[in-house]
């Protein structure tokens, strides 16, 4: 009889091995810097370990680093046809670099790990300016990971020429319009410009990452680098978006208004052999 895969003891201890390893690599980008991160203010938040539990009942502070993506999250992680600017015209238009990534900021106690986007009339004359996702994605966290940081929004997208999976982090939301384990559209609002709480002028905090841990709430700032963070313009510039609309979101909303305008009925129709069927749920407004 054939031996099953757990029969082999040396078997078993790699697969342990790795899984801590995976576990203890994530560990080790949440806490670098962390007693630095304590004295840097609102970018900073008092999370606590949450990696048990599901993503949509995870409690408001958490320990972000800690928490791989689940399987499921990962393969379901749709492939991006380029990324753009969440915020303003084509090209970033109307809108300005408040604090580029990697300026070194002391009153925060290190290198600023993402890109403050902010309209050109400065103050708060951009708060609740639509926010949209960058590129094509699943939403795998929407909420408030501390009163500093407000309304989050972090999306993963899939590049097309690597496999390789990035995150996309839009920060102090007015409002949050997507939950997560939902797929969005290039360009789809999923917010709007906010201050968190009035911690700061209305502004966009906009992040990019190589992870497969959920990166909500992590540190603003990191003395001794950006961490994991990826240059948003770098990003945009290596996987620009195409001049046309993403069809994925024009097939969204295409349901959205044949779901409002269709009449009632009882009858179902069989679909044609060989045509590609879509889930309307996930076009559905959320």
């Amino acid at each position: 009889m054939a031996k099953r895969w757990y029969s082999n003891p040396f078997r078993l201890i790699f697969l342990s091995l790795t899984a801590i390893g995976a576990a203890g690599l994530c560990y080790l980008i949440a806490n670098s810097g962390k007693s630095a991160a304590d004295k840097a203010g609102p970018h900073h938040s008092n999370n606590r370990f949450a990696a048990d539990e599901p993503l949509h009942t995870m409690p408001e502070h958490l320990e972000p680093g800690l928490i791989l993506l689940t399987p499921d999250r990962i393969v379901n992680i749709p492939v991006a046809d380029g990324f753009q600017w969440p915020v303003g015209a084509p090209n970033l238009a109307m809108m300005y670099d408040a604090q580029p990534f990697a300026a070194m900021n002391d009153k925060r106690g290190g290198h600023h790990v993402g890109q403050d986007l902010n309209g050109i009339g400065g103050e708060n004359t951009d708060l609740d300016e639509p926010v949209t996702a960058a590129a094509r994605g699943l939403v795998i966290y929407s909420g408030e990971p501390s009163e500093s940081w407000g309304n989050v929004v972090v999306i993963a997208h899939r590049l097309p020429d690597s496999n390789d999976v990035i995150q996309t982090l839009y920060a102090h939301l007015n409002e949050r319009k997507v939950r997560p384990g939902q797929i969005v559209g290039r360009g789809q609002r999923i917010g709007s410009i906010g201050t968190a709480h009035n911690h700061y002028l209305a502004h966009l905090h906009f992040e990019a990452a190589k992870s497969l841990c959920n990166e909500a709430g992590m540190p603003g700032y990191h003395p001794g680098g950006t961490m994991n963070r990826i240059n948003p313009e770098e990003l945009i510039a290596a996987h620009p978006a195409p001049s046309i609309a993403d069809p994925y979101e024009q097939a969204r909303r295409l349901l959205i208004s044949e779901a409002a305008n269709a009449a009632p009925t009882t009858t179902t129709t069989k679909p044609m052999e060989g045509t590609i069927q879509l889930n309307p749920s996930q076009f559905l407004k959320q």
